[in-house]
């Protein structure tokens, strides 16, 4: 075999050795959590095409899954409505239990999918996060893309009131000015009430089902609109703090879940190694006229103003 087949790279042997030894991990733990199926879900941004595939997965080991589901869960999040779809599908596999392990992150969107369970096992640096949408957009004047919360369009709009009543008139309109269009400020600030009404809606199904509605409720409009940041850390504690039925892992389950966890890191910087030697391969094979050009495409804060992006809310 040649040695330009990527299937005979170091890296790749590496991640082989890598892919065997998670699933060693797995089945221990899997002994552990009495043979129940436990489904790793690492590093992936929660799109509807994940949806699909954990879809597909899922229906293939229904027999295994004796309606007890173990999710390690480990992603910095993505959109709002995959990750409820996901969770909804998840409820109807777990139908006896459905329990949440955190290794390290479950950020935004991630931690709708973790609150939708019976329980999150957290370890001592795992993290939840806020579920305030964040929008990217292009600005249209400056030519570049921004991203912002929901939440930071109320307090661009309190600093203006200010300058006004302040008598800055001419600052305060240069603010207004530079405002997205009405209709599109109200919808993005609609997106904190889709975040909030489905974290509602899968806490009082489940985690919360015998408690008071109103208590479910609290804790979506905690998490949607009372976090200064979207990056703001949600350890255990904080969690605890806030109502959530959570769990510290320890001993044994800890000692696996983490192994598994770096194991996994390790791979993604494989692929990641990998992909970046790919790339280096594909430009080095071109033209010097054609490289020149691939390397000066527009980064996306300099994108034209007839490119189009995505600007659904990501969480």
């Amino acid at each position: 075999m040649s040695r330009e087949d990527t299937s005979d790279t170091p890296e790749q042997i590496r991640i082989s050795e890598i892919e065997a030894l998670i699933s060693e991990q797995l089945e221990e733990f899997r002994e552990i959590k009495n043979d129940e199926l436990c489904l790793p879900f690492f590093g992936m941004e929660i799109t509807p095409t994940v949806v699909d595939d954990i879809f597909e997965d899922l229906r293939r080991k229904k027999q295994e899954c004796k309606r007890r589901l173990n999710i390690i869960l480990d992603s910095k999040g993505g959109d709002i409505d995959a990750a409820y779809n996901l969770a909804s599908l998840f409820r109807k596999y777990g139908t006896e239990k459905l329990d949440f392990i955190i290794p390290r992150w479950a950020k935004s969107a991630a931690t709708l999918l973790a609150c939708s369970g019976d329980v999150i096992h957290m370890s001592p640096i795992a993290e939840l996060g806020p579920l305030d949408p964040q929008i990217t957009q292009l600005n249209a004047l400056e030519r570049r893309l921004e991203e912002f919360s929901p939440l930071h369009i109320e307090s661009t709009m309190e600093m203006i009131r200010t300058e006004f009543e302040n008598g800055s008139d001419k600052l305060a309109n240069g603010l207004m000015e530079r405002l997205q269009f009405p209709l599109t400020l109200g919808r993005i600030m609609k997106s904190l009430e889709v975040s909030e009404q489905y974290l509602t809606k899968l806490l009082k199904t489940r985690m919360f089902k015998e408690k008071p509605e109103a208590e479910a409720r609290t804790i979506s409009q905690k998490l949607s609109k009372e976090y200064a940041d979207h990056g703001f850390c949600i350890n255990i504690d904080e969690a605890k703090s806030i109502g959530l039925n959570v769990a510290q892992l320890d001993g044994e389950e800890l000692d696996h879940v983490w192994q598994i966890y770096k194991l996994n890191k390790e791979k993604q910087e494989l692929q990641v190694r990998i992909k970046q030697v790919e790339m280096d391969k594909v430009m080095k094979d071109l033209s010097p006229g054609i490289a020149d050009v691939v390397k000066e495409q527009p980064k996306p804060t300099e994108m034209n103003d007839n490119e189009e992006k995505n600007d659904a809310p990501q969480t």
